[in-house]
C-alpha cells in the first residue's frame, strides 16, 4: 500500500459528479471496509478502480473523522490480500476535521486476487463473488497459459505405443507442405520425434500420445470425442451416438465423417461432387473447430471432447478456456491473429502438416466460411469449464429449401413427375440410390428382390422424369438424384406411390453424394497423401468399395494419386 496525496478536493468532487461506475464505488465509512475491499479485489481482477470513503450512496461529499485507530483498522484488512496488492491511498480534506479517503488500485499484473478468501469481479456498477470456473482459468493464466501436460515426461509410453509410420507420413506431409524443411530426414521415425520436441532425454512425453499414439497406448480419457446425433434440440433421445478412442488424427477423421453423415448436403449440384460448401455448415469451419477442440484443450482435465448435432444447431465442447485477455464477445469481430496455444507442441505439429492453417488464423477461417454460406457466425462461450462453440443450422422448411439463405443455384424450372406411372418400385429405387449411389444395377435387383428388367424400366421411368442422372459409364458409374420435383398443379386427391417419390426426392434433395465417397473425400482434404488401407479404417468399408470410391473422384477430378502403388498416397486437387 502507498499513501500518497495526488488527489485534491477539486479532483475528487469531479470524480465524485460521474456516480458509481465499472471502475467507480462509494462508501459512507469505513465501516463497510470489508465491502470496500471486496471491490477493490473486483477491480484488481478487471481493470483497476476507486473506492471513496466519505461519500454516500446518492453521491453527496460528507467525509469522516479519520483517527489513527481507523487507519490502522483500514491497514489490517489491506493485508488480507493475496496475492499482496497494490493499493494507492489519498486522505482528502473535506472539511477541519472530517476527510475523504480515496483507495485506487490497477488492473492487477498477478491476477486473480482474493479478499479474505475469496475471490470478486465486477460487473458493471455490482461486486460478485467470481465463478470456481472464472478463478481457475485466470490462476492458470496467471501461472503461464500454456499447460505442462503435453511436455511431461512419461516412462510407462514406449515406442511401441507409438505409430511410427504416422510419424513419418506427418513429417512427409509438412514437407510436400513446404512446412518442414526438406532436408530433415522422413524415415527417421525417432529422430522426427526428437525434432518435433516430443521426447526428452529418451523419454516420450504425453504429446507424443496425443499426435501418434496407436491402438496399443496407454489409454487416456482425454485421447477420446464422445458424439451424439439427438431428436430435437434437446439431448434426450439419441438417433446415433459413437465414443472413439485415438490420437488427434483419427479422432478429427471420425468427428468429420461424423458430421458428414448426419449434416445436411446443399441443394446446389454441379459437374463435380461439392466441395467443402456443400455441408448445410461448411466443412471448413467445422473442422477448424474441432482442430482447435484437440490442439487447444486443457488436457490437464481428462474430460473429454463432444460433439453433438441437434436439429437446430452443432455444438463442440472442449475441455478448458481462452486467455482472461480474450473478449468473446468480440472473438470474430475482428477475428484474433495473436495466437497463444495452450499446447505449443500439439500445435505445432499440426500446423506443420497444415492442419492448422496458419499461426492464428483459425478464428478467421470459421468466420469467413460462415459468411460466404450465408450463415450466422458461430456462439463461442464458456459454460463448466467447456469452450463451447456453437453453430446455428439453417432452418429448412417442408420441401427442403433453406429459409436462412436465397440460394442461387435453385432449379429455374421444376420437374414434374407423371403420377400414373412405375409402381412402387422407384420409390424403392430412390431409397437405395440415396444410400449408396455406386450401386449396380444386379445389386439393386437382389435387393429389392425383382428382376433386373423390373430394375432397368424402373430407372428408366425415373430417368425420364429428370429424378435421377447416370453419371460416368456403365461400370464404376454414380446414380445421382437431380432436380427438384414440383408438386404444383397437381391433384391433391392422387395418393400414389409416384407422389410418394414427388414428396421423398423434394424432402430428401440434398442427399446427392453417396456417405462413403463424401467420407472418403473429407479423408483425403484432411490428410493429403493418405493411403487407401487407412480410408478402409475410417469408412469401415471393403477394399473394393474404397477402390471404386477412389476411382470415382479421380474420374470427377477431386482427388489425384500421386507417387509410386506402394509409397504413394490421394491428394485433393486445388
Amino acid at each position: 500500500m502507498r499513501e500518497e496525496l495526488s488527489v485534491n478536493l477539486e479532483v475528487l468532487k469531479e470524480l465524485i459528479a460521474h456516480g458509481e461506475d465499472e471502475t467507480v464505488e462509494f462508501k459512507e465509512t469505513t465501516g463497510q471496509r470489508d465491502d470496500a475491499c471486496e471491490t477493490l479485489c473486483a477491480f484488481l481482477n478487471k481493470n483497476g478502480g476507486t473506492v471513496i470513503f466519505g461519500v454516500t450512496k446518492k453521491g453527496v461529499l460528507t467525509g469522516q473523522l479519520v483517527s489513527d485507530k481507523t487507519k490502522r483498522e483500514l491497514f489490517e484488512v489491506f493485508a488480507k490480500f493475496e496475492p499482496s496488492a497494490d493499493i494507492t491511498v489519498d486522505w482528502v480534506d473535506v472539511d477541519a476535521t472530517h476527510q475523504a479517503i480515496v483507495c485506487t488500485v490497477p488492473r492487477g499484473n498477478e491476477r486473480p486476487y482474493v479478499y479474505d478468501g475469496r475471490p470478486y469481479k465486477r460487473v458493471q456498477s455490482s461486486t460478485t463473488v467470481m465463478k470456481r470456473e472464472e478463478y481457475n482459468r485466470m490462476l492458470k493464466e496467471r501461472r503461464g497459459f500454456e499447460s505442462p501436460w503435453e511436455a511431461t515426461p512419461n516412462p510407462k509410453l514406449t515406442l511401441d505405443d507409438i505409430d511410427l509410420e504416422e510419424v513419418k507420413r506427418t513429417a512427409r506431409k509438412a514437407v510436400h507442405m513446404g512446412r518442414l524443411d526438406p532436408s530433415v530426414d522422413t524415415e527417421d521415425a525417432i529422430g522426427l520425434l526428437d525434432h518435433f520436441r516430443l521426447r526428452e532425454n529418451g523419454v516420450l512425453l504425453n504429446g507424443a500420445a496425443v499426435l501418434f499414439g496407436n491402438d496399443k497406448s496407454i489409454w487416456y480419457p482425454q485421447l477420446e470425442v464422445k458424439m451424439g446425433w439427438f431428436h430435437g434440440t434437446t439431448d434426450r433421445e439419441f438417433l446415433d451416438n459413437r465414443h472413439v478412442s485415438g490420437n488427434v488424427f483419427k479422432l478429427m477423421d471420425e468427428a468429420m465423417a461424423f458430421c458428414f453423415k448426419h449434416l445436411n448436403l446443399s441443394a446446389k449440384i454441379g459437374g463435380k461432387l461439392e466441395r467443402d460448401e456443400a455441408l448445410e455448415v461448411p466443412a471448413a469451419a467445422l473442422r477448424e473447430a474441432l482442430v482447435n477442440a484437440f490442439a487447444h484443450r486443457d488436457y490437464d482435465d481428462t474430460r473429454t471432447v463432444y460433439l453433438a448435432v441437434y436439429a437446430d444447431r452443432v455444438e463442440i465442447k472442449s475441455p478448458g478456456g481462452f486467455p482472461t485477455s480474450i473478449d468473446l464477445e468480440r472473438l470474430y469481430d475482428p477475428p484474433l491473429c495473436d495466437s497463444r496455444p495452450r499446447n505449443p507442441r500439439i500445435a505445432r505439429v499440426l500446423y506443420l502438416c497444415k492442419m492448422i492453417e496458419t499461426w492464428g488464423r483459425g478464428l478467421g477461417v470459421i468466420a469467413g466460411e460462415c459468411k460466404r454460406a450465408g450463415l450466422v457466425l458461430p456462439e463461442t462461450a464458456m459454460r463448466w469449464g467447456y469452450v463451447v462453440t456453437t453453430f446455428k443450422r439453417p432452418r429448412i422448411d417442408e420441401s427442403g429449401s433453406n429459409l436462412d439463405q436465397n440460394l442461387d443455384h435453385a432449379d429455374p424450372d421444376p420437374i414434374q413427375i407423371d403420377p400414373d406411372a412405375g409402381g412402387d418400385i422407384p420409390r424403392q429405387l430412390l431409397s437405395t440410390l440415396r444410400r449408396n449411389p455406386l450401386i449396380s444395377r444386379k445389386l439393386l435387383a437382389d435387393e429389392l428382390n425383382v428382376s433386373e428388367r423390373k430394375i432397368r424400366d424402373s430407372l428408366k421411368v425415373l430417368k425420364d422424369s429428370g429424378v435421377i442422372v447416370r453419371q460416368g459409364p456403365d461400370h464404376g458409374g454414380i446414380w445421382r438424384i437431380s432436380h427438384t420435383v414440383s408438386n404444383a398443379k397437381r391433384n391433391d386427391t392422387i395418393n400414389t406411390p409416384r407422389n410418394e417419390v414427388a414428396n421423398e426426392v423434394v424432402r430428401e434433395r440434398r442427399e446427392v453424394v453417396n456417405e462413403v465417397v463424401k467420407t472418403v473425400l473429407e479423408a483425403i482434404k484432411t490428410k493429403p497423401g493418405i493411403k487407401k488401407p487407412e480410408l478402409q479404417k475410417i469408412t469401415g468399408k471393403s477394399h473394393a468399395t474404397i477402390e471404386r470410391a477412389v476411382d470415382l473422384l479421380k474420374k470427377l477430378s477431386e482427388i489425384e494419386y500421386r507417387g509410386s502403388d506402394k509409397t504413394g498416397g490421394c491428394y485433393a486437387v486445388e
